[in-house]
């Protein structure tokens, strides 16, 4: 599989899969697919089984948290390199590589994977405080691409170290759980035009983020 993210102002993620490989992306992010790429729909989430009581609890929490019910699973059953054109709604992307970890990120900014990952919803108090409260939680074993508007920043943070992030920029956190992350209520930060909440993230781990307010996209 090689996955190859092309573009100056507006970038696609372009995906060359050799044969029996296998890819996952959102609905509605499709470019272009080769014809002969065998394309299914599954439900979203990772090992969650077939029981009615699994597929319900997975809609309720994908409507919930503004992802989709339901994902695109690409198969490549030729006996050639076949390959795909996907894009996010916002004009990067971001590529993180998940290794048996979890990846905390902004609702609605997963793209695609290069491995059916979990997506699950983490609602976390400070976070709702602060405006972001309504996470996606990714895991699994695989290379995810998020979206972002602009070139991604990323914040590297050490122990002991701290950083204020306006919610609105903040695409994903790695290596980084809720207990880490403070809502820091402020009459000055109105007063400097910063809105009501900046996000209080302290290391370690990494932070990144969209150089411009990122716009929620709906599939």
């Amino acid at each position: 599989m090689n996955c190859k993210i092309v573009g100056y102002e507006f970038k696609t993620l372009e995906v060359t899969l050799s044969p029996n490989e296998t890819f996952y992306a959102e609905r509605g992010s499709i470019v272009y697919v080769d014809q002969q790429l065998q394309r299914d729909v599954e439900f979203n989430g990772k090992g969650n089984g077939g029981g009615l009581g699994n597929i319900l609890g997975g809609v309720i929490r994908s409507a919930v948290s503004g992802e989709s019910v339901l994902i695109l699973r690409f198969y490549n059953n030729t006996n050639v390199e076949r390959k795909l054109v996907l894009s996010g709604s916002q004009c990067s992307l971001v590529p993180i590589k998940l290794q048996g970890e979890s990846l905390i990120c902004r609702r609605g900014c997963y793209v695609a994977s290069t491995d059916k990952v979990s997506l699950n919803l983490n609602i976390n108090l400070q976070g709702l405080l602060g405006g972001v409260g309504f996470f996606q939680k990714v895991s699994g074993n695989a290379t995810v691409f998020l979206d972002s508007l602009g070139a991604p920043l990323e914040k590297v943070l050490n122990n002991g170290e701290c950083i204020e992030v306006d919610e609105n920029h903040l695409v994903a956190l790695q290596g980084i759980g809720p207990h880490q992350m403070q809502a820091g209520w402020s009459v000055g930060n109105i007063l400097r035009g910063e809105g009501v909440s900046l996000m209080r993230i302290n290391g370690p781990g990494k932070v990144y983020l969209s150089p411009l307010p990122i716009i929620m996209r709906t599939r």
